[in-house]
């Protein structure tokens, strides 16, 4: 990578963002949010340099819709400014372990429902490198994956009978019917989920099948993993809000499944028709209060992760893991973790890089010659896989002691 590669830290100062002031699945008024986070930092954005200005922070806000059950943020950054300025936000999922283990979990559960049926025309929204869709070559006659972010790749990512489209699909016109629509964490980036899913549902016919996934607010509540709130995460479905909305564009559920190690993500199949769906029984009515304890039940967690870093004064400490998220555990640890000496990163593509918004250097394995005399805490807590792989991998460095940010894995 090259690290001559200049970001224009000018455009991360007063950023603009844009209101949504009601429910985006009932359409009801936003009351007063259920947690309120100022100064809340910009993720997945890395820089050649050291950044001494304070800059990537926007307010922002998470509310909870009483009548629906829906979780969403409150403030939306332009899209150009998130995605555009991420080196690493294009990344191919057949070359993450994470998102092969994730798609091939997708193709698992799509395979339970739909068991020997095929298709005519398959079409992926967010095909990402078409690895989902390759998955499927033998479910349908035709293949055609749409992504902006392959837009002027089509002819690299194009074989057989799958098509890839690099644009937006609401500019796609296509020839026939299409009879399986999939999408894989998509629907939690679009600032109007209502209006996109009705789109999309008459993109296809009576007979054509639905099946998405993203993240599940359960599953958030119930691991008390408030780190995962973010500015790209526009989105929490709960069972209640899923509902609703298929209700609301008449649709049904047919069937749902949770990927516990991806998230907790939440994967649904649908499809045209009103029906008493059986889900409707377990629904549960999620309420503020549920929200407000889960919430510091996690800042008491991570709150006694702050306080061990401040007694290890005169130690060497490293991170371990630069991910994407760290600026986001940093805002609730309430620590920049200035007392790392680095954080240490097994992708050679990020080594010399810092954050925009964090005054910690990453370097890869091979530069530290003294991790068995020193500490490392986990700074890569994402997903719980992820934790599971690295674990392995650092007790072989054998460090003096790993401390784990949060207190389940």
């Amino acid at each position: 990578m090259d690290k001559k590669v200049h970001i224009d830290i000018n455009k991360f100062k007063n950023i603009l963002f844009k209101e949504r002031t009601e429910c985006m699945v009932c359409g009801k008024k936003l009351c007063t949010p259920v947690i309120e986070l100022p100064d809340f930092p910009m993720t997945e954005i890395y820089i050649g340099k050291k950044v001494e200005e304070k800059v990537g922070f926007v307010d922002q806000t998470f509310h909870l819709c009483k009548k629906c059950g829906h979780g969403q943020i409150q403030n939306v950054i332009d899209v150009d400014l998130q995605y555009g300025s991420s080196i690493f936000y294009h990344f191919r999922s057949s070359e993450s372990a994470t998102g092969r283990e994730s798609a091939d979990f997708f193709v698992d559960f799509l395979n339970d429902v739909v068991k020997d049926r095929s298709f005519g025309q398959i079409v992926e929204l967010g095909c990402n490198d078409m690895y989902l869709l390759k998955q499927l070559k033998g479910k349908g006659d035709k293949l055609i994956g749409i992504d902006p972010i392959l837009k002027g790749k089509e002819k690299e990512f194009s074989e057989d009978n799958l098509t890839a489209i690099g644009d937006f699909f609401e500019n796609i016109s296509l020839d026939g019917e299409v009879d399986l629509v999939i999408s894989k964490d998509t629907l939690e980036h679009v600032s109007n989920p209502k209006k996109f899913m009705e789109k999309i549902v008459n993109f296809g016919h009576k007979g054509t099948m639905y099946f998405f996934q993203f993240p599940f607010l359960e599953s958030l509540l119930g691991g008390c993993r408030f780190d995962q709130i973010y500015h790209q995460h526009l989105n929490y479905f709960s069972l209640k809000s899923i509902i609703y909305l298929l209700d609301e564009i008449d649709c049904e559920l047919l069937d749902y499944r949770i990927n516990v190690n991806h998230w907790g993500a939440i994967l649904i199949a649908f499809k045209k028709g009103k029906g008493n769906s059986r889900y409707r029984k377990e629904v549960l009515n999620i309420s503020e209060a549920d929200i407000l304890q889960k919430y510091a039940v996690f800042k008491s967690n991570i709150e006694c992760t702050n306080k061990s870093l401040r007694l290890l004064k005169g130690e060497k400490i490293y991170g371990y893991g630069a991910a994407l998220m760290l600026p986001v555990l940093c805002y609730h640890l309430g620590n920049e973790l200035s007392c790392l000496e680095c954080v240490i990163d097994d992708d050679k593509n990020k080594e010399g890089l810092f954050y925009i918004n964090l005054p910690v250097n990453i370097r890869t394995c091979e530069k530290i010659k003294d991790i068995n005399k020193s500490i490392v805490l986990i700074t890569a807590i994402s997903t719980m896989n992820n934790v599971r792989r690295m674990l392995p991998k650092l007790f072989k460095m054998n460090p003096k002691q790993v401390i784990l940010p949060l207190n389940t894995i």
